[in-house]
């Protein structure tokens, strides 16, 4: 049974939850607006990319007409036709998965409103629970051999190197234990609808490398884009000092003809292997920042464009707590379980103790601190990414001394026959929030009154009526009992002496 607590501690275990609510909010937007923007990168990827293909299959079906390329079009715009069938199927079985999860968690992504967007149960229902996430493998698995099942020299091209990576991803949660559980099991939906996004820009690659690997045997390539767009983009919005802000800028297109200039804050930023501009800048001071970003390039009618963006982001400041679950003090000899909570994932916080002798456990949840000295100046130390480090003291007590008792009976009136049936002594800690068991180790027993002419006592070991026997066996009403020198241990190891006990029997 729950032991109530005082008004006073319940509203400061209240205070503690509601901060704890309030950083891990902080915390998850933060994550959720990165997850934002991959998403909208990955889906405006995927758009360019199936321009390019579409360039491409314009381009074969041309070949088909011209006399030194009609014969082996022939042969090869039917199979780039077939890998483009495959991949609409499974495209929009991918897009209409993604509308089956918002449709769920009521999350809409051009509404303004950012409901349903942590969501956690929507996509594990569908897609764990409801075996979508077996299915989504089973057509990754078959799309890929259909792929490299068109033709041999497709699939001696590619067999190592499409892009449909089917292996286990890697996980700290040890019961995600099958790919669809770790990919989906509660993942908050526009985490979801990212990792779909990424499968479909997955098959989308796919299908462009094959099909362009098709028009390869026909003939070389020939394509003119008929629209380019600039792309500036941060790898996140919402920073703490010091972290790193990662800046991506470049043109949308896949012609290697168009060789970009890009300005990221006044500095010429030169492009990598990936067609984009990449730079890094460490995040300084609170608050509200903005860096400029400039893209010259040559559009597909020769012309020069300068397209101005602006990155903006801002710097919070670092905030940690930490939190006993049960009470406000760590006692000795019992898990304390602790929570942590601060700006920055779990993994990204570095959480110490000292004082009190004590040391940390990690669990899924949180820690289990573990203390062996009495002591004022317990500190809990939490420190996050930006360096900051918060300390939090805590109080180091002994577990109470246990109530000794006789079956549910502290002193007292006691009916002789109750008394008689019980085992021995015990020893429990009342109205404690930890499970704590005491053992009785022993204790002397004194009675007189009816059953017995003179005093008799008897020095007993353990918690049983062991050396005390022949004595309980005697007892009546009328007989007067004293239970002293009652010696138990705890978990904390210490061996300590109990109040005795006096009983009149009935």
């Amino acid at each position: 049974m729950a032991i109530p607590r005082e008004p006073r501690q319940k509203m400061i275990n209240m205070m503690y939850l509601v901060l704890t609510a309030l950083l891990a909010l902080n915390v998850s937007s933060e994550i959720l607006n990165a997850f934002k923007t991959v998403n909208n990168s990955l889906e405006k990827t995927n758009e360019v990319v199936t321009a390019s293909t579409n360039e491409i299959m314009s381009s074969l079906k041309d070949k088909l007409n011209e006399a030194g390329t009609a014969e082996k079009a022939k042969i090869w715009y039917p199979k780039a036709e077939q890998v483009q069938q495959y991949t609409k199927g499974l495209y929009d079985y991918l897009a209409d998965l993604k509308i089956r999860i918002m449709t769920a968690a009521k999350y809409d992504p051009a509404s303004k409103s950012e409901r349903g967007v942590d969501n956690l149960d929507a996509t594990t229902r569908i897609m764990v629970e409801h075996g979508e996430g077996k299915t989504l493998y089973k057509k990754l698995e078959d799309y890929r051999k259909q792929i490299l099942g068109t033709d041999t020299a497709i699939a001696e091209n590619f067999s190592k190197t499409l892009p449909i990576d089917l292996s286990m991803p890697k996980t700290k949660n040890k019961s995600n234990r099958t790919w669809e559980a770790a990919y989906f099991h509660m993942v908050p939906t526009v985490a979801a609808l990212t990792i779909l996004s990424k499968f479909q820009n997955d098959v989308k690659t796919s299908e462009n490398k094959v099909v362009t690997f098709c028009h390869e045997q026909v003939g070389k390539v020939k394509i003119q884009q008929n629209a380019y767009a600039a792309i500036a983009i941060a790898n996140s919005t919402n920073l703490l000092p010091n972290q790193e802000l990662e800046i991506t800028a470049g043109v949308g297109g896949f012609s290697t003809a168009v060789s970009p200039t890009i300005i990221i804050g006044g500095q010429n930023i030169p492009l990598d292997q990936d067609g984009a501009a990449h730079m890094k800048v460490r995040a300084d001071g609170i608050g509200a920042h903005s860096i400029p970003v400039l893209i010259k390039f040559t559009d597909q009618n020769g012309k020069e464009v300068s397209i101005a963006k602006t990155i903006e982001y801002s710097v919070g400041q670092s905030n940690a707590a930490v939190q006993l679950d049960k009470l406000n003090v760590l006692f000795i000899g019992v898990d304390n379980p602790v929570t942590v909570s601060g700006s920055g994932s779990r993994t990204q916080l570095k959480v110490s103790i000292s004082g009190g002798g004590g040391v940390l456990i990690p669990t899924n949840s949180g820690y289990l601190a573990r203390v062996n000295q009495e002591t004022d100046n317990c500190i809990i130390s939490v420190t996050t990414p930006d360096g900051k480090v918060t300390p939090v003291k805590f109080r180091v007590r002994s577990i109470p001394d246990p109530t000794p008792m006789v079956g549910q009976n502290k002193s007292g009136d006691m009916q002789a026959a109750v008394f008689k049936s019980q085992a021995g002594v015990r020893a429990i800690v009342e109205n404690f929030f930890y499970e704590t068991q005491f053992n009785v180790t022993s204790f002397r027993i004194t009675a007189d009154g009816a059953g017995f002419e003179d005093i008799v006592e008897a020095n007993n070991s353990g918690a049983a009526w062991n050396e005390a026997r022949s004595i309980i066996a005697k007892c009546r009403p009328g007989t007067f009992i004293t239970i002293e020198d009652i010696y138990a241990v705890g978990p904390d190891g210490r061996r300590r002496k109990l109040t005795p006990l006096i009983y009149n029997l009935k």
